[in-house]
C-alpha cells in the first residue's frame, strides 16, 4: 500500500516493521547515521535506492513531533501534519528505550543492599543498545524473559559490566503490549532486584 506525502508530493511505501526492525531503523535515525539506513531499507526490504531514501526523509527521529516543521502532537503512525501537511511515519518508540534506560541507571542504588564495599558505587548509564538486538523480539522477550546490555557502575562510575535484564510477569506482558517497562522497575528500597558479582564485573536487575 503507498500513501502520498502532500508536502513534497512523494509516493510514500507504508512500512510494517517489527520490534527489532524499529528499534534498528529508528536508532540509526536519531543518532543520523541515514546513509545506514537507506542501505539496510534496500538490503533487508527489497525497496530501491530512491523508494529508500524517501522512506528515510520521512521517518520522524522523535515520536509526536513532525519532520518538517516545529509540530510536536503528532498521534497515529502514519501521520500528515495538520499544519504542514508533510507525511511522518511517526514510528513508536521500542519499548527498551532511552527513557527506559535512564530510569533504570537512577534506580540503582547500591547503598541499599547492605554491603560496606558497595555503598559508593553508582551508575553512570545503562546502554540502550543490547549485545543482541534479535533479543528484542517479541518471541525472545516471551522465551528468555532476558536483554543483555552493558552498564557502567563502580566508585567513579565507569567500571563496564555486563548487565542481565531479567523480566517477570508484569514486564513480559508490558513488553508484549509495547507498554512502558518503566513502572515495572521496582522502588529503589526493594534489596532483592539487584544482584552484583563486582569480581566478574556482572549485574543482573529483576523487573516486577
Amino acid at each position: 500500500m503507498k500513501l502520498n506525502c502532500k508536502k513534497c508530493g512523494n509516493e510514500i511505501n507504508k512500512l510494517n516493521l517489527n520490534e527489532v526492525q524499529r528499534f534498528e531503523i529508528l536508532g540509526m535515525i536519531q543518532q543520523d547515521l541515514k546513509l545506514f539506513a537507506i542501505k539496510k531499507l534496500i538490503d533487508d526490504f527489497g525497496f530501491n535506492h530512491k523508494e529508500a531514501k524517501v522512506i528515510v526523509t520521512h521517518i520522524n527521529s522523535k515520536n509526536g513531533k513532525c519532520q518538517r516543521c516545529d509540530y510536536d502532537e503528532l498521534e497515529n503512525e502514519n501521520a500528515e501534519c495538520p499544519k504542514c501537511g508533510a507525511f511522518n511515519y511517526n514510528l513508536k518508540e521500542p519499548v527498551f528505550n532511552s527513557d527506559f534506560c535512564t530510569h533504570l541507571e537512577w534506580k540503582l542504588d547500591f547503598e541499599n543492599l547492605g554491603i560496606e564495599s558497595l555503598k559508593r558505587y553508582w551508575c553512570d548509564g545503562v546502554d540502550t543498545i543490547p549485545y543482541d538486538v534479535k533479543s528484542l523480539s517479541k518471541e525472545n522477550i516471551e522465551k528468555n524473559k532476558s536483554i543483555i546490555t552493558r552498564a557502567w557502575i563502580g566508585e567513579d562510575g565507569q567500571g563496564v559490566y555486563e548487565m542481565e535484564i531479567k523480566l517477570g510477569e508484569q514486564s513480559v506482558e508490558n513488553y508484549k503490549k509495547e507498554l512502558s517497562l518503566i513502572d515495572c522497575i521496582p522502588d529503589k528500597e526493594d534489596k532483592d532486584w539487584i544482584k552484583i558479582e563486582p569480581e566478574n564485573n556482572r549485574i543482573q536487575v529483576y523487573l516486577k
